[in-house]
């Protein structure tokens, strides 16, 4: 009897819920003196920096009183590292500094209620600049960490702030500003402010323009930042006082992600600016090149398919630090020799057998009924035991997101039960120009529904699919995609699994948190003139073309997408004595970093798919 198979039409795989579960975050790695890497480790709710010595010594924990901050939805750059200290944004919102070589730290000088985001030392380390948020708000804070001294606000003349930078000389500051109702996406601007006055000036800004991650070179020079000026967000160059900006590289590809949060760091000048390394996304799996400034050329460093994150060229001007995940390779933290691509492991987020029967998906194509053509991921089991495989169609959020070739463990999870997953880039979708991601504006829940559909219908014509269990499966905007193409297309899919998912578009304008609060003025138009859309484009006012079993998970404690959401439809369905179950978890947030809600929810899902659509 074959070993794989514990009876016929099954599979025995590797991977589990408790496996998945134990998987940990490790990410925002930087160097630290004496040839130390500090990186931060997230896991249970629990969050901790830790500090690796590059020739793979004992890792010190340094972070536990005060804790840090976990990974989270919405946030980022949570901590940098000086000569001698690092500080971190604490569980609680406040700042904390603590010793590199370990030992009592001690709390910042903050403001009450507010929370100190993306701190950042000055190149001395002997002042700290961050973005403080009351909710309602953000500025700038500066506060002289070698005393303890009361913080100093430079008022932002924004609704949004993040991502500020130091000048070498230490005299001026740069930070990323936008207002609402755009997106950070939609259009922003890069204002340099002198630090002893205050004076700010906007040195980029354009209508219909984003802007993100300003960096001056180490000598001070220049400033490098991302702009999509040209229709795709492109490394461009200026002088150190913001004149004269040019694009550095100017190609089809995307050299950064959204700003949903600060600290995004894909690329990095070389100590001795010279030379930018680069990030480059290519349909979702990033590579890495070095680009010379003085002539824009480049070469590509032979590095493993995947995504990276953080990217930190080494003092000497050696290596790359970065966070790096594969379609097959848990969270690490590596280095890179910048000659010779060498790459080192210098800590992963695996459990033992976590990796093991995992597969990479391939890259695909088709076209939206329009004529536009969608790109996306396909997995397909590695070991079939029947002739056609049922398909979860597996949709990111956002929607201003992008499925790209990062670990995804629940996905493997279900891949090894005989699943294939596709993983659609509808149209909204970041990562293939701005024409492409615009193009969802007015149509959340329309014409990318159909890019959806068209996805599903192209995989099935490619054979080896059972177009009788079919399951939309995401979260958060996915989730909406769920409900909203039961809605479009009831006779489509056999059930619906919605992680946190939008059913009220009015109901989220009015609750959802302050990030979002005009996001859907983009994606539907402004209120009250859009109400009739926003209508209609909610699946709770067209329950009654559900036809499917559908799935609910939701957090207690989401502030994006508020229990009430999931709580009506499950109660609207269930009095129509409709297929639907409903979880929600208490504790969690816009997703879950509890392990048992982990270890839970794939339990859940699995016993529905194979209750709902395996056995029917």
């Amino acid at each position: 009897m074959d070993p794989l198979k514990t009876r016929p039409g099954f599979l025995r795989p590797r991977l589990t819920p408790g496996l998945i579960a134990a998987v940990q975050q490790v990410g925002s790695a930087q160097w630290a003196e004496g040839d130390y890497v500090i990186y931060q480790r997230s896991h249970d709710k629990r969050a901790a920096l830790e500090r690796v010595p590059l020739d793979l010594g004992p890792v010190l924990r340094l972070t536990s009183d005060p804790p840090a901050a976990g990974a989270a939805a919405y946030t980022g750059a949570l901590f940098d590292v000086s000569e001698d200290h690092v500080v971190y944004t604490a569980a609680d919102g406040g700042a904390a500094l603590m010793p590199l070589a370990g030992g009592p730290g001690r709390w910042l000088a903050t403001i009450a209620g507010t929370r100190v985001l993306a701190p950042t030392f000055a190149p001395s380390g002997a002042c700290l600049a961050f973005v403080t948020d009351n909710g309602q708000t953000a500025d700038i804070g500066l506060i002289d960490v070698r005393e303890d001294a009361w913080p100093r606000i430079i008022p932002a003349d924004a609704d949004f702030v993040i991502d500020p930078t130091w000048h070498p000389d230490e005299a001026r500051l740069a930070w990323v500003e936008w207002d609402v109702p755009n997106m950070g996406w939609d259009e922003s601007r890069i204002v340099i402010c002198d630090v002893a006055t205050g004076a700010r000036r906007v040195v980029f800004a354009a209508a219909g323009v984003s802007y993100s991650q300003p960096r001056w070179s180490p000598d001070g020079r220049r400033l490098a930042f991302l702009c999509d000026k040209t229709g795709y967000l492109n490394l461009w160059l200026a002088d150190g006082d913001g004149g004269n900006p040019r694009p550095l590289v100017e190609e089809a590809v995307e050299h950064g992600t959204p700003p949903w949060v600060s600290g995004a760091r894909t690329y990095d000048w070389t100590p001795d600016s010279t030379s930018i390394v680069l990030g480059r996304n290519l349909a979702g799996s990033w590579g890495i090149r070095m680009v010379e400034v003085a002539s824009g050329a480049g070469r590509d460093l032979p590095v493993a398919p995947g995504v990276y994150t953080g990217l930190r060229c080494s003092p000497d001007g050696g290596y790359l630090l970065a966070g790096f995940s594969g379609p097959t390779t848990a969270p690490q933290i590596v280095t890179y020799n910048l000659q010779t691509g060498a790459r080192r492991v210098l800590a992963t987020g695996a459990a033992g057998g976590v990796e093991d029967g995992t597969v990479a998906p391939q890259a695909i194509t088709w076209q939206a009924p329009d004529g536009l053509t969608v790109p996306g991921l396909l997995y397909r089991p590695a070991l079939r035991v029947q002739e056609r495989a049922p398909l979860l169609v597996w949709v990111h959020g956002g929607p201003t997101g992008q499925s790209n070739t990062t670990f995804q463990p629940m996905i493997q999870y279900f891949v090894q039960r005989g699943w294939a997953v596709l993983m659609p880039n509808h149209r909204g979708s970041v990562g293939y120009g701005r024409a492409f991601t615009v193009a969802e504006r007015g149509e959340w829940g329309g014409a990318d529904m159909a890019d959806i559909l068209a996805g599903v219908d192209a995989v099935i014509a490619r054979g080896g699919i059972d177009a009788g269990r079919v399951v939309p499966i995401g979260g958060s905007a996915g989730g909406y995609a769920v409900l909203q193409l039961l809605v479009l297309y009831p006779d489509r899919f056999k059930a619906g699994v919605d992680l946190f998912g939008v059913s009220d578009h009015l109901e989220l304008a009015r609750t959802t948190h302050r990030l979002e609060a005009r996001y859907l003025d983009q994606l539907l138009g402004p209120l009250p003139e859009s109400a009739a859309l926003y209508q209609d484009r909610s699946p709770i006012f067209h329950l009654d073309r559900i036809q499917a079993p559908l799935l609910i998970l939701q957090g207690a404690d989401d502030p994006v997408v508020r229990v009430a959401q999931a709580q009506t439809i499950y109660d609207a369905l269930r009095a129509r004595g409709q297929a639907v179950e409903l979880q929600i978890y208490p504790g969690e947030g816009h997703g879950w970093q509890q392990a048992a809600t982990v270890h839970d929810s794939i339990t859940r899902i699995d016993d529905f798919l194979r209750n709902y659509v395996l056995l029917r």
